[in-house]
């Protein structure tokens, strides 16, 4: 019995997978969003942000013209603001960490994927134009915000970021 449990054990710490409290549908789900090109990822995030804010004031947000510049951007911009908790560390009581952006803006001071989007990731501070111009930030805030709705943890979006991305996490991990 022990020698089974160490070699389940060692299963588990070899071949860590993302599928940790997911069930089968939503796993399948998790994987569908994890192949998805830029234009599919735009349009699925684009029905669920009109599903599940379907009066929702956008206005109030005073976006500036960059915001617009293309679809991907503005929903990236959208996700920024109806779930920076999802992007950011904002519980500075909390644990979680936010979702690292894998385009190496820490460079830039930015602690999170929040930060590309809002000035210091706070919205009271303005908008941040990095993620206007970086595919990877908007790309990563529309699979964080797929995924959360297909029933992901964080831990398990923190994970499917690091495959999604493995190159650039590999990269980010040596501090290239």
């Amino acid at each position: 019995m022990l020698k089974r449990a160490i070699f389940l054990l060692a299963v588990f710490l070899i071949f860590p997978f993302v599928s940790m409290s997911m069930d089968a549908p939503q796993q399948e789900r998790f994987d569908q969003i994890l192949k998805m090109k830029m234009a599919q990822l735009t349009e699925a995030t684009e029905e669920l942000l009109e599903k599940n804010y379907p009066d929702h004031d956008w206005d109030q947000y005073d976006f500036p013209d960059y915001v617009f510049i293309s679809d991907s951007v503005e929903m990236g911009y959208k996700i920024a603001v109806v779930s920076p908790g999802l992007l950011g560390k904002i519980n500075t009581e909390s644990s979680e960490q936010g979702i690292p952006c894998y385009c190496f803006c820490d460079a830039m001071g930015h602690r999170d994927l929040l930060a590309c989007f809002l000035k210091d990731g706070k919205i009271n501070n303005g908008y941040d134009d990095h993620g206007s111009a970086c595919n990877i930030c908007y790309g990563q805030a529309m699979l964080a915000f797929l995924w959360q709705d297909a029933g992901a943890s964080h831990g398990e979006i923190l994970e499917g970021m690091k495959v999604k991305f493995k190159r650039l996490h590999e990269m980010r991990e040596k501090g290239s």
